[in-house]
């Protein structure tokens, strides 16, 4: 899969401006498969909309079931 979509290369395009942790928790019970982890800079947020949009027409895309979208900003 990841051949055809790209889905790392597209998130390595917005290094180091954008930083993302991938966890994969399927074996362990969680609700989620996947929880992704973006952090970047207040400056960086038209970026990252960009690149959310982007990860979102990649094939993997289309095994998503539920998002859940939490924004935190470090004051």
């Amino acid at each position: 899969m990841e051949e055809s979509s790209k889905h790392t290369q597209t998130g390595l395009q917005y290094l180091p401006a954008i930083a993302r942790k991938l966890f994969h928790s399927r074996d362990i019970g969680e609700s989620f498969d996947f929880l992704t982890w973006f952090e970047y800079a207040p400056s960086d947020e038209k970026a990252f909309e960009e690149l959310l949009y982007k990860l979102r027409q990649t094939e993997e895309w289309n095994y998503i079931e539920r998002e859940v979208d939490i924004r935190l900003m470090k004051v």
